[in-house]
């Protein structure tokens, strides 16, 4: 049986394509595995914070949980945080995203991403401090690039929470996947920069939110972040004896087959996976 032979495009044969879970009153996580995209919804309009791979019709689930105007930002551009783009007419995203958002990571992928209703997605670039007017709350963007070019955060003072995309997370932070591959000390120096940009502000929320492998974070991963950093540069860190993390495989292999000798570090919380 094909999936479009159920009752409707976000139910396959495992059952519905897409978990969701609302954290307070117009605050919804939405699940795609071990993808997390973030619902967040005002008075005037909503914000999509990411949309997955794209299965399904991720525009009509949202709709069923609004129904203000929806805007879609990415927290970067790697396709499984916009593959569901295409089911409107513009998104949002930090500057580098435009040149890597509409690449699937495979060509049945790319042919299932042509086939939506506006594959050709207008892209508008968004810059530190821009600020998304919901009506009664106003979301802030900090650009934090090291995992991808363009990443960004969005603070959201109301629900006193951050979102980090691939920048942060309890399994581990991968910085081999970027566009404009640098030496890893100069990445893991911007991420140290980034982390530290953020904790000025730690005041301002309670919980963050990545994009996989947990859906919710203590805000002390930021100070295990900034030390692991600081550890790292000074010769110092853990480094494990094989790769094995939640949701990542002891041995480089798959994907990531070409990605060179890859290397974990952990400190706390906080793991970064990068070329050795």
């Amino acid at each position: 049986m094909k999936t479009m032979d159920y009752r409707n495009a976000n139910i396959n044969e495992r059952g519905l394509i897409y978990g969701k879970w609302m954290r307070s009153p117009g605050d919804w996580t939405i699940s795609y595995g071990n993808v997390y995209c973030y619902l967040l919804v005002g008075s005037e309009r909503a914000l999509l914070f990411d949309t997955a791979y794209g299965e399904g019709n991720l525009r009509e689930f949202v709709e069923e949980i609004t129904d203000k105007p929806v805007m879609v930002v990415n927290s970067h551009g790697h396709f499984d945080h916009t593959g569901g783009n295409a089911w409107w007419e513009e998104v949002w995203a930090g500057p580098g995203a435009e040149k890597v958002a509409k690449q699937a990571f495979d060509p049945a992928m790319q042919a299932a991403f042509e086939q939506k209703p506006h594959p050709d997605y207008a892209i508008h670039t968004v810059r530190e401090g821009h600020v998304f007017d919901l009506g009664d709350r106003q979301i802030e963007v900090f650009e934090i690039p090291a995992h991808h070019e363009s990443s960004i955060a969005l603070l959201d003072r109301n629900a006193r929470a951050l979102y980090t995309g691939d920048e942060m997370e309890a399994g581990q932070v991968l910085l081999f996947v970027r566009d404009n591959q640098l030496p890893i000390r100069e990445v893991i120096s911007s991420h140290l920069a980034n982390m530290k940009k953020l904790k000025l502000y730690e005041d301002e929320f309670d919980t963050i939110y990545p994009a996989h492998n947990g859906p919710q974070l203590c805000k002390s991963y930021l100070d295990d972040y900034i030390t692991l950093s600081e550890q790292i540069l000074a010769g110092t860190a853990k480094i494990m004896p094989d790769l094995a993390g939640y949701g990542f495989p002891p041995v480089s292999g798959g994907m990531f087959g070409g990605a060179g000798v890859l290397e974990r570090a952990q400190y706390g919380g906080a793991s970064f996976v990068y070329t050795k």
